[in-house]
C-alpha cells in the first residue's frame, strides 16, 4: 500500500473534506482523490461515502482507517526517535503561548535555551487557550503553555511562573491613585476587554458575577496591541497582567481586591512520545525558573 494515499485517508478523515485535506497536505485535489481511488480499488473496498456534501466513512473506512492512523503515528514517533540519535544537533520544540504571558517571559526564556542548544530550531504558535489545546491535541504543537485553569486534567504539566491581573488605566483616570479596586468601585465603568477566548475575560466577569454587578464594555478585542493602547488613550479601564504593564510606559495599574492571582504551567499529552529537544526544553524551563523573573 502507498503511504501517501494512507496518510491522505487520514487527513480527510481528520478535516472532514477532500479539499481540507489537500490544502493541509498542499497537493492538488484530484492527485488526492486519485490517490485514494487508487487505493480502495487496491483494497477492493469503498473507504469514503462520496454521495453527500459532508466525507462520510463507509463501514469498511471506518473499520480501517483509525487503525492506519495509530499505524502511521507509531510510524512516524520511530522516525522522530532516530533523528534525536543525533545527541541532540538538531531538533524542533513546537510550542504553544497566550499572547500575554509569552509577550515578555518567553523570548528570553528561548534565548537562553538555544545559547545551549544552538542546533534545536523554536516554532512558536501564539492564541487564546482554545486555539493552543486545539493544536496540542491535533498534535500541531508539542508544548503548550497555558493559565492553570486551563490545563486539562489528563495533561502532564509543570508549574513555571505566576503573575496578576491588574485593572490598567490613563493615569488621568479617576480611579488611577486607588490603592486597589473593588467590584463596586468598577460598577458601570467603561472597560476595556479581551474577548471570552482569553482567561482574563473569565476571571474579570466572575469577578463581578459574584457581587451581581455589571460594567460597560467600552471595547472588546482579542487584538493585545488594541487593548493596551485603548487603555493608555483613556478609552476605558483594561485587564493586563503586571508584567505587561510594567514594560508599557504611561499606563498605571491597580490592583483588584480579592486579588486576581493567575499561574502558568508548561503541559503535553500524557502517554506520548515525546522529541527528546522537548523533553530537555521542559528540564531546563523547569530548573532554571525562568518565567518567575
Amino acid at each position: 500500500m502507498n503511504l501517501k494515499a494512507l496518510r491522505c485517508c487520514v487527513e480527510i478523515v481528520r478535516q472532514g473534506s477532500f479539499t481540507k485535506a489537500a490544502q493541509h497536505l498542499h497537493i492538488a485535489q484530484p492527485a488526492l482523490s486519485m490517490a485514494v481511488t487508487r487505493l480502495e480499488e487496491e483494497l477492493g473496498v469503498t473507504l469514503f461515502n462520496r454521495t453527500t456534501r459532508k466525507v462520510i466513512l463507509t463501514a469498511e473506512g471506518e473499520q480501517f482507517l483509525p487503525r492506519i492512523a495509530s499505524a502511521l503515528r507509531e510510524m512516524d514517533v520511530a522516525r522522530q526517535e532516530l533523528r534525536d540519535m543525533a545527541d541532540l544537533k538538531r531538533g524542533e520544540v513546537r510550542l504553544g503561548i497566550p499572547p500575554m504571558f509569552g509577550l515578555h517571559y518567553v523570548p528570553g526564556l528561548m534565548n537562553a535555551f538555544r545559547r545551549l542548544f544552538p542546533g534545536i530550531a523554536m516554532t512558536v504558535f501564539e492564541g487564546s487557550a482554545e486555539d493552543i489545546g486545539h493544536r496540542l491535541e491535533q498534535r500541531e504543537i508539542d508544548l503548550a503553555l497555558l493559565e492553570s485553569r486551563r490545563v486539562p486534567p489528563d495533561k502532564e504539566s509543570i508549574l513555571l511562573g505566576s503573575d496578576e491581573m491588574l485593572a490598567c488605566m490613563h493615569p488621568d483616570h479617576p480611579y488611577a491613585s486607588k490603592a486597589f479596586l473593588t467590584a463596586e468601585d468598577l460598577r458601570n465603568t467603561d472597560m476595556v476587554v479581551f474577548d471570552r477566548t482569553f482567561v482574563q475575560r473569565h476571571l474579570l466577569d466572575a469577578f463581578f458575577a459574584e457581587h451581581g454587578i455589571t460594567y460597560q464594555v467600552a471595547l472588546q478585542s482579542n487584538f493585545v496591541s488594541l487593548v493596551v493602547q485603548a487603555a493608555l488613550d483613556n478609552m476605558g479601564v483594561a485587564t493586563l497582567l503586571r508584567s505587561v504593564q510594567q514594560r508599557t510606559p504611561g499606563i498605571v495599574g491597580v490592583p483588584f481586591r480579592p486579588a486576581q492571582q493567575m499561574s502558568f504551567r508548561l503541559c503535553w499529552r500524557s502517554g506520548e512520545y515525546l522529541s527528546l529537544a522537548s523533553k530537555r526544553f521542559i528540564d531546563f524551563a523547569a530548573q532554571t525558573h525562568y518565567l518567575e523573573r
